[in-house]
């Protein structure tokens, strides 16, 4: 190492043993395109879902259970690693729960909402009040799997103040993450954004240490593009 070099890197060090601990980020800033822990397809009839994905890609998705108390149900597809399309739709045997994602009045598949993984919801939290961001909860959640087996999590909402916020969610100890054994779809190579609010969902993504592809349109909606063993398959 030259000297030059060597001095610059001393001052790189003594800037960064300057920052005060608080002043450092909790959590680093992630792509939405790795930090996401699954994208909700809605649709009116789960079945029907179901047969619309497997007819793009000859994949059927497996079926995951009901949401109680959310009057919902779904199927799950892995997109590799942690990641994971849920297909969401309302729940039958659920029927005069209110219909948040207003999924009963969807004509066709439609994705509604998704969730970044973490693992330090506390963190989260802290980091998204330090940013002057409203939030709903931790609130923990769960649903069995026809198999028996119970999944369990905590989520963390944004209040919004523009479409497409996330909301975050934590797996608990012993609950495998869905991607491990649901039918796989493909592998998800982008994650993108159109909303007419581009720089309010900029400024609440960064508040929560998000950064993801953002372009201003007159609807808001979320695009999700996934190779295939048939090919590339864009959902929005």
């Amino acid at each position: 190492m030259t000297h030059s070099m060597a001095c610059l890197a001393a001052m790189a060090c003594d800037r960064a043993m300057a920052t005060p601990v608080s002043m450092m980020p909790e959590i680093p800033m992630r792509d939405a395109n790795e930090a996401f822990d699954h994208i909700l397809l809605g649709v009116s009839h789960l079945e029907a879902g179901i047969r619309w994905i497997e007819e793009q890609t000859g994949v059927r998705a497996e079926l995951g259970g009901a949401h109680p108390g959310r009057g919902t149900c779904n199927a799950l597809l892995s997109l590799g690693g942690l990641h994971y399309l849920e297909i969401i739709a309302p729940d039958p045997a659920q029927a005069g729960h209110p219909d948040e994602l207003g999924l009963a009045k969807l004509s066709s598949p439609r994705i509604v909402q998704w969730a970044v993984h973490t693992e330090d919801i506390a963190a989260v939290k802290r980091m998204a009040e330090k940013a002057g961001i409203q939030i709903i909860g931790p609130q923990p959640g769960s649903r069995l799997r026809p198999d028996g087996k119970r999944l369990q999590w905590q989520t963390l909402g944004i209040a919004q103040t523009t479409p497409l916020v996330p909301f975050f969610i934590q797996w608990e100890a012993g609950s495998p993450h869905p991607s491990s054994d649901a039918p796989q779809l493909g592998v998800a190579k982008s994650l993108r954004f159109e909303t007419p609010q581009p720089g309010e969902l900029r400024r609440i993504l960064h508040g929560v240490a998000i950064q993801a592809g953002i372009r201003k349109s007159g609807e808001a909606r979320i695009r999700l593009t996934v190779q295939t063993a048939r090919g590339v398959v864009e959902m929005s």
